[in-house]
């Protein structure tokens, strides 16, 4: 079946000023007044309309005419359809072309539409598309906004490699079938169609056997992308949608159709050079971490010490900035983390670990064992002690660390979590939802403050600047654990309207931005855990950090979910059951070149390295001598007929395969 399946012959009959541009590539001639815009072998042609009637390298032509035009439409389902063909103005500003329409139907409300080259390495290129709406007053009304795809590579055989959002790189034939053809990036907003095809970043990567060029179509990683490619006669689209309940006053999508002659890994290129192209990727050094650690202060404060004497006894000078050492629970409470906004200062002395004595954390320890990933040892919390802290101890323990050769990390927050009794609810607007983690460093109630509130966005942002000025000259790097409370379609509160998952990963964006100011051997890292507990629709985050350290577990589905958003970066979890799940330790190394994962603290085995067993440190040590002769990068999971490698490695846990 056609595309009229849908919305699209409702689109083009409701239109009243559709103009034709005839039979390109089959040697018809264009509408007089088109503009012409080069870049190298790259060949672009733009109607006075704002239809892309030519996209070349001087030899093929890629724009199917037989399919119809490609003209912006924007829709009110149900109610109006509005198709930017006949700008009210059009200007060219150096290799742009900037369409302005306007609208007073219905709504008043202009569209103005840029269509421009990108240049980009090894003779590749970029047709970029980036769309504007602006209201006066807010729309209410549901806002569709439709490009219609007619670029395309010529030939009968077109494929496509589609990033699946369980790390599975699809490779098949362009069909036009719904149930196979559809492809969604969700996040914020929402979309039309049936069963898409769930995408880790809104990409697409057309290829043919009949030429070496590549399509690679791209969005910014912002908002929710519904894709459908052409087929035959069908045309194809990219659309998403505004819902009412937040409203339209001014959005922006853009869009990338990137042109070039590599493979699979070089459109992986053009998505980073053109979605992300401001955001820095991280450093090096990341790739060749082997050994990784998370001390939640553990054995109240003593057994950072005693791992890291341990760890200089049996890793080898010379090896030592392959282990990254995390410290964690350093700080006074969550959602303070002894910083002080309206000074811009952080406290000088504090209490660590402050609700470990109080009944509602000592009965932790009361949670049934079979928990699936980790749970607190009743022994374990009846020693747990709160500990005096200050700036010159913190100093001290990274030091420590430092001096013996190690990496070390600092936890720099939970997300976006606070307490109601650790930091006092001044503005009840910072409140997106109650609820998250709970230990002996809240007091009261948790809730997860709303990225969209600017006194929230200040803080974390401030806060993470006084940690640089007092420690980044010193670690190495900064995790924000639980980045995933905020979920694809979380919505802001009626005091602070909007996308709350839009914002958070902005969010992320401008703290990794301070990071990599600050220096670009520093890393800052994202804690998404997209698949364990059955989260498959957690958002990646991790697309603006500089890497990822969640909180996983090291559970092995979680793996496959975390491959594409953190691609040219490195893909880290922390295990705290180290001895309990050493296979899962394996099966991360084994498969996916993660790093040998340990830790300590009061949660899951509350067991340091300096505590294992001589059997299972031989264990961990011989996994890290493997580890430590190679490199994380990072790649895709390959499908032949259900026969699932990774980089030529059986992946033998398939369950989260399956459920894409």
């Amino acid at each position: 079946m056609k595309m009229a399946r849908r919305e699209f012959v409702e689109l083009i009959g409701a239109s009243v000023a559709s103009l034709s541009v005839g039979n390109l590539g089959n040697g018809a001639t264009f509408p007089a007044g088109q503009g012409s815009m080069e870049l190298g072998e790259w060949r672009l042609t733009v109607a006075p309309t704002g239809d892309i009637t030519s996209l070349s390298d001087g030899n093929v032509e890629l724009v199917n005419g037989k399919l119809g035009d490609n003209h912006l439409r924007i829709v009110m389902p149900g109610k109006a359809l509005y198709e930017c063909n006949r700008p009210v103005s059009m200007k060219r500003v150096g290799a742009k072309t900037i369409f302005h329409y306007a609208f007073a139907e219905r709504h008043k409300f202009t569209v103005e539409y840029e269509v421009e080259w990108v240049n980009l390495p090894d003779r590749a290129a970029a047709l970029r598309q980036t769309v504007k709406i602006n209201a006066p007053e807010k729309i209410s009304d549901s806002v569709k906004l439709v490009l219609p795809r007619n670029i395309q590579l010529p030939g009968e055989v077109r494929k496509v490699f589609a990033p699946l959002k369980n790390g599975v790189g699809r490779r098949k034939p362009i069909g036009g079938l719904d149930s196979e053809d559809e492809y969604l990036f969700h996040f914020a907003g929402t979309y039309e169609g049936g069963r898409p095809q769930m995408l880790a970043i809104p990409m697409l990567d057309e290829y043919s056997p009949q030429t070496d060029l590549h399509i690679t179509l791209i969005a910014d990683p912002y908002f929710t992308s519904h894709i459908t490619l052409p087929f035959e006669d069908q045309i194809g689209q990219f659309h998403c949608i505004y819902p009412p309940n937040v409203g339209v006053t001014n959005e922006e999508r853009t869009l990338y159709t990137g042109l070039h002659r590599g493979d699979t890994r070089t459109a992986m290129k053009v998505f980073y050079a053109t979605a992300l192209a401001d955001v820095h990727p991280g450093p090096d050094w990341l790739h060749s971490v082997a050994m990784i650690d998370y001390d939640y202060l553990s054995k109240n404060g003593r057994g950072w010490f005693a791992d890291i004497d341990k760890l200089t006894e049996v890793i080898k000078p010379q090896d030592r900035d392959k282990v990254f050492l995390a410290l964690h629970a350093w700080y006074d409470l969550v959602g303070r983390y002894t910083y002080d906004h309206s000074t811009h200062a952080l406290d000088k002395k504090w209490i660590a670990l402050p609700s470990a004595r109080d009944k509602e954390v000592q009965a932790l320890g009361d949670a049934p064992e079979a928990w699936n990933f980790w749970y607190w040892h009743k022994r374990a919390l009846v020693d747990l002690q709160p500990v005096q802290m200050s700036i010159a101890e913190v100093h001290r323990r990274i030091k420590y660390a430092k001096d013996r050769g190690f990496r070390v990390g600092m936890y720099y927050a939970d997300g976006l979590s606070s307490c109601d009794r650790g930091k006092p609810l001044a503005d009840p607007g910072t409140v997106l939802h109650w609820g998250g983690w709970h230990g002996p460093d809240t007091l009261g109630k948790t809730y997860q403050q709303s990225p969209l509130h600017p006194g929230v966005r200040d803080f974390f942002k401030g806060y993470l600047q006084a940690l640089i000025n007092e420690y980044g000259s010193e670690v190495d790097g900064f995790i924000m654990d639980e980045t995933f409370f905020v979920d694809p379609g979380d919505l802001g509160t009626e005091a602070y309207p909007g996308y709350a998952d839009r914002a958070m990963m902005t969010l992320v964006k401008e703290l990794a931005a301070i990071v990599a100011a600050s220096s670009s051997q520093l890393a800052f890292f994202a804690s998404d855990v997209i698949g364990v507990r059955t989260w498959t629709h957690k958002a990646p985050y991790a697309l603006m950090a500089h890497a990822t350290y969640q909180d996983s577990g090291s559970a092995p589905e979680a793996w496959p979910y975390g491959l594409f958003p953190n691609f040219r970066n490195t893909l880290w979890s922390c295990n705290w059951m180290p001895v309990t799940h050493f296979r899962y330790t394996q099966y991360g190394v084994e498969t996916f070149d993660t790093p040998v994962s340990i830790s300590n603290g009061c949660a899951g085995d509350d067991m340091g390295i300096s505590e294992v067993s001589p059997e299972i440190l031989r264990a961990m040590l011989d996994l890290f001598e493997k580890r430590k002769a190679r490199r994380m990068d990072i790649a895709w999971i390959e499908e032949n007929q259900g026969n699932y490698t990774y980089q030529g490695r059986e992946v033998k846990y398939k369950a989260s395969l399956w459920t894409e």
